[in-house]
């Protein structure tokens, strides 16, 4: 009876002194906050090769309209600074194609997000802001790809659709994560910066569109020297509000990695 006690209290050391098993091990892991920052580099810093570039080389013929050259013009418009020339096409197109996936993922991420702190009743509300997200980010390529220069009818349905998608992004985030937050959930110091922060892009985004637009219809109605610069102008403006409010990432997603586990899954945590 000695020996099954000695026995017994052997094997129950044992199990206490037993390693316990090793957490999971990740072959790589990266904050979605070095994620975003990355994106947004990389897509500002060939965003403003391309601008540059063509002004310094090309500005006279990039800036020509059905105006003709008597009206002065003095910044290329987006889609001829990113598209109508190889090197800035090239670039642009490769850039623009790289970031995506990263984009999608984020989108993903953001998707879990917006389900964890927004009323369950407005989970439509979510369900719609992912689609337009994709819809954004897909457009954007396709406009890309189809240039204005060779695919001017493609180019123009894919721009209309990237505004649309990026405009109703942009106001229905801000709306629901004013609005529509569950009521117990308490906002961190990042999460009500963010906010902030995407309340005034947003404004400042339609506010920029709205000019850009009324610049548009007024040149190619009166062709008066300038307008066409403001155009421009404006429309980089567009484009870079946009930019710095998907930027807001960074706030809202401040915790959260991107990991790939030692079975090469993709997730974050």
């Amino acid at each position: 009876m000695n020996d099954l006690r000695k026995i017994s209290s052997m094997i129950q050391n044992y199990s206490v002194s037993c390693p316990e098993k090793p957490d999971k091990r990740y072959l790589f892991q990266i904050k979605v906050y070095w994620l975003a920052i990355i994106t947004l580099l990389s897509v500002l810093v060939t965003f403003v090769f391309c601008v540059l570039w063509t002004i310094l080389f090309k500005l006279e013929d990039a800036t020509s309209t059905h105006c003709g050259y008597r009206v002065k013009n003095y910044l290329p418009t987006i889609s001829t600074a990113v598209g109508n020339y190889p090197v800035q096409r090239f670039i642009w197109t490769l850039v623009i194609i790289a970031h995506s996936p990263i984009r999608l993922i984020v989108v993903a991420i953001y998707y879990q997000y917006y389900t964890n702190i927004i009323k369950p009743s407005l989970h439509w509300c979510v369900v719609l802001l992912r689609f337009l997200t994709t819809v954004e980010v897909c457009s954007l390529v396709v406009l890309s790809i189809f240039t204005s220069s060779d695919y001017y009818s493609i180019h123009e349905k894919s721009f209309v659709t990237f505004i649309c998608a990026s405009e109703l992004n942009m106001l229905i985030s801000s709306i629901l994560l004013k609005k529509g937050r569950i009521t117990k959930t308490v906002m961190t110091k990042l999460e009500i910066r963010s906010l902030k922060y995407k309340i005034y892009f947003t404004i400042f985004n339609m506010t920029s569109f709205a000019i850009a637009g009324y610049c548009f219809l007024r040149h190619n109605a009166y062709c008066e020297s300038g307008v066409y610069t403001f155009f421009a102008l404006f429309e980089y403006l567009v484009v870079l509000s946009n930019m710095t409010f998907h930027l807001t990432a960074v706030w809202d997603l401040a915790g959260v990695s991107l990991v790939v586990d030692d079975n090469l899954n993709l997730t974050y945590r």
